[in-house]
């Protein structure tokens, strides 16, 4: 009878509401109204035996980053035990299906590992850190840590290029699944720009829990590796005559000059100077031909020639995920009035998408706003809403440090 009564409160919000610009925090009461978060905790089941996090109800699979961006979302509902189930659950089978330790699928159901031979993406200890600092406590992470330090070593010892950099299996693994810039045959050649910005984070998190747990040395360790591979990234990715960070080709050590969305993570971690961030977002972020638009952020530049608005999937259709991380890349170095700008586009595309539909989406049409993948999809896109206010200086719940 509550349910009922909430999702005829929330008809009724919709009616009321305006359909031109969303008002004040109108898609968090659109998401409660409609009961998104009902399904997204799923009880230990076969394989997964502590609770964990799904995309959506009709999903029964644990995803690697899909569930750190969930837990950064339900934070603000201070939800930190499914986020703890979900990194025991990974690292419940560290090193199990690989002749060395560290090894973890990168997507687990509960009759089955899933994605074989892919590795889960380094967003273990982040999400870690995101549990620790909803729930108030790192100590649940001490039988864990070991496991943890394998899981980073697996990437150091069987990802790596020969120039020091990390190798993505396929695009698949990396998540943007079909990403031109990376390889799916032959396997294990590129060398992604969003790889090597997620092993800094995973680095900053595991130096965080050392930190917590007592270990000063693995926490130095880290810092250094971080150090390390942000040199790398300048060195070899920063391509100055373009203005862009692009993933390298390990068998030339050529730079892949294609277009996408991850150029502009290194953003997301301070990484650029503040001239390398000003040719990256002021010559191709925010230039309407490339990568901005009505609705958020091209996946891939609109001048490109793979670029597919309608079902380009990766290729082009804007996803909240990379909308949220960019909007934090443009606060992080002082655009917070395009910053605010991409967030209240990214919640008027999702707030127009629950009015007709009832429901959110994978992947929306950059020009039109219109969605472009299947339904029934939650996952990250619960991001949006407390985007706005963390547009407005708020706060950034991917933060790792104090």
């Amino acid at each position: 009878m509550k349910k009922l009564l909430g999702m005829a409160v929330g008809v009724l919000g919709v009616l009321l509401l305006g359909a031109s610009h969303n008002s004040p925090n109108e898609i968090g009461f659109l998401i409660n109204a409609h009961g998104y978060k009902d399904g997204v905790i799923k009880a230990p089941q076969g394989l997964l035996k502590h609770p964990y996090l799904v995309p959506a109800g009709p999903y029964f699979q644990l995803f690697d980053w899909d569930m750190y961006f969930m837990s950064v979302a339900l934070s603000y509902d201070k939800v930190s035990d499914p986020v703890i189930g979900s990194v025991e659950n990974f690292l419940d089978y560290e090193g199990v299906n690989s002749n060395e330790p560290g090894y973890v699928p990168r997507e687990i159901a509960p009759d089955a590992f899933w994605a074989l031979p892919q590795q889960c993406k380094p967003f273990l200890a982040q999400a870690s850190v995101r549990a620790s600092l909803t729930g108030g406590d790192f100590k649940w992470i001490a039988p864990y840590y070991d496991r943890l330090k394998n899981f980073v070593s697996y990437w150091e010892n069987s990802r790596r290029a020969k120039d020091g950099l990390f190798l993505w299996y396929n695009g698949e693994e990396s998540g943007s699944d079909n990403n031109p810039a990376v390889s799916d045959s032959p396997t294990t050649v590129t060398e992604g720009v969003d790889l090597q910005i997620f092993m800094i984070r995973e680095y900053q998190a595991l130096a965080r829990i050392a930190h917590e747990l007592g270990h000063p040395l693995d926490e130095i360790g880290f810092q250094t590796r971080i150090a390390d591979v942000s040199d790398k990234i300048q060195k070899l990715m920063w391509n100055e005559q373009d203005g862009l960070y692009y993933d390298i080709d390990s068998r030339t050590n050529q730079q892949i000059k294609i277009k996408t969305w991850v150029s502009f993570l290194p953003l997301w971690v301070n990484l650029p100077t503040k001239a390398q961030a000003q040719k990256l977002i002021e010559g191709h972020l925010l230039n309407s031909k490339e990568f901005w638009s009505d609705h958020g952020i091209r996946t891939v530049a609109k001048d490109e020639p793979m670029y597919n608005p309608t079902d380009g999937y990766w290729q082009g259709p804007i996803w909240v995920v990379s909308n949220y991380l960019v909007m934090h890349g443009l606060l992080n170095y002082g655009y917070q009035e395009q910053a605010h700008d991409l967030a209240h586009e990214t919640v008027d595309m999702l707030v127009a998408d629950i009015k007709v539909t009832d429901g959110m989406n994978e992947c929306y049409n950059p020009e039109t706003g219109e969605p472009t993948a299947a339904g029934d999809f939650v996952s990250w896109d619960l991001l949006s809403e407390h985007m706005q206010e963390e547009a407005d200086g708020a706060a950034d719940p991917t933060a790792l440090t104090p």
